[in-house]
């Protein structure tokens, strides 16, 4: 790996994306981009794509860390790809996911855990799954001063105790409860919330009867702005792609054919070409095979 440090195009002074920024936003019906990002590369493609929001979500157990659900994830590993997201991403507002069990046991719990996401993973903000059941925490951290994301819908962390990953709010009933949730939530001072593959009405409705943003993710496009996960949208996870997910670019593909390509080259010392190689200054060669010589005789 090249030891110089990484040229980056030289880019006009942007403004910071702020919780106002995003108020205003939705006032206006300006909608909100939201990325997810796990790491210094994926941050610098937020920074530098004019994301508005970026989160680091705990998709990273699955995308990253190759576990095979999301409440895998430890506090602790969320904090280091947090704060290596927040090297890079400046401008866009930066968000982090309570991995599981860090706002469950108490809602001193849950405090203490989300000061550590801002103090130490420098996230500018919290994003917590529930819906009445988290009200109390919501409104504990908020009036901690933590902003915090609500997130109503299709909870991943929850996929057990919801029979798997089913879409929320089909029927009359269970849409009037996210709706009072989703109004709760606002009323505990969430400033945002995620809304995960609910009917598109639903999401309509939640978003015309809020006054904060709303992030949707298979939620249709009434919601103040959208969501992917990287590597969904990118093309990089070769796993189950949902029926909301959009590929806006194959970036798997393209990377497997480069690691084919590269290793066909070394096998056949194509590569390194002389392009690639190093010479000695003019004339030390020669030196080199006297000393050489002189010390064997």
């Amino acid at each position: 790996m090249s030891f110089r440090p990484q040229e980056l195009p030289a880019a006009t002074p942007k403004k910071k994306v702020t919780l106002a920024r995003l108020a205003e936003m939705r006032r206006r019906n300006l909608p909100i981009s939201v990325l997810t990002a796990y790491d210094y590369p994926t941050g610098q493609r937020c920074e530098l794509g004019n994301v508005d929001i970026c989160l680091v979500g705990d998709s990273v157990a699955q995308v990253c860390l190759g576990y095979d659900k999301t409440t895998s994830l430890t506090l602790d590993e969320m904090l280091h790809h947090c704060r290596a997201v927040a090297r890079a991403c400046k401008t866009p507002h930066l968000v982090a996911d309570m991995p599981f069990g860090t706002y469950h046991v108490s809602v001193a719990d849950a405090i203490r855990n989300a000061v550590r996401l801002i103090q130490e993973g420098n996230a500018e903000s919290v994003k917590l799954e529930g819906g009445m059941d988290v009200v109390p925490i919501v409104k504990a951290l908020t009036t901690a001063g933590i902003p915090v994301m609500a997130h109503i819908g299709l909870m991943p962390q929850r996929a057990a105790a919801l029979s798997g990953y089913r879409v929320q709010g089909r029927d009359a009933q269970g849409a009037l409860l996210l709706l009072h949730a989703a109004k709760a939530l606002q009323d505990a001072g969430a400033y945002g919330m995620v809304l995960e593959a609910i009917p598109h009405k639903l999401a309509s409705l939640i978003t015309d009867t809020l006054s904060i943003p709303t992030i949707g993710i298979g939620a249709g496009k009434g919601c103040s702005g959208q969501v992917l996960v990287w590597d969904d949208a990118m093309g990089n996870w070769t796993g189950h792609k949902a029926k909301f997910v959009r590929r806006f670019a194959n970036l798997g593909e393209v990377a497997a054919q480069g690691v084919n390509d590269y290793v066909s080259a070394v096998q056949s010392r194509e590569f390194p070409a002389e392009e690639h190689t190093y010479d000695m200054h003019t004339g030390e060669w020669e030196k080199l095979c006297s000393l050489l010589e002189e010390g064997s005789s």
